[in-house]
């Protein structure tokens, strides 16, 4: 069947009753554990911060964490701490400085003594090459 009019013919095309596409089906979700990048120097703060022990595959929707625990893993997934970064004193009153302009719930505050007083009585700090 050919259509004429003011143009050229035109001869209409069938519509594919498939989509020419094949549709591939939904990839599942990434799901990120920010735990994962905790260097060992990061899991012995957060133990003599807090008393808990983040071990490697600790998994946060099977245990329970302490808030303390969550903001250093958060910043070290990403990359606020760098790799081999260790967490100093400085980062964490920095830290502790940015919760409290926020004004909501400020988990470094509880633990801040304690941790800085850890971090000064080990000395000096070496680069973490495990991260």
């Amino acid at each position: 069947m050919t259509v004429s009019g003011l143009g050229s013919a035109h001869t209409p095309r069938p519509i594919p009753l498939s989509p020419s596409r094949a549709v591939r089906p939904a990839a599942a979700p990434v799901v990120r554990n920010d735990f994962d990048q905790l260097t060992r120097t990061d899991r012995e703060l957060i133990y003599q911060a807090t008393g808990q022990r983040v071990a490697p595959g600790f998994d946060p929707a099977r245990e329970a964490t302490s808030g303390f625990a969550a903001a250093i893993a958060a910043d070290r997934a990403a990359g606020r701490l760098a790799p081999g970064q260790d967490v100093t004193g400085v980062y964490l009153k920095d830290l502790d400085r940015r919760y409290q302009r926020a004004g909501g719930v400020n988990p470094i505050g509880p633990h801040l003594d304690r941790a800085v007083a850890y971090l000064a009585s080990s000395g000096g700090r070496r680069i973490d090459v495990t991260a």
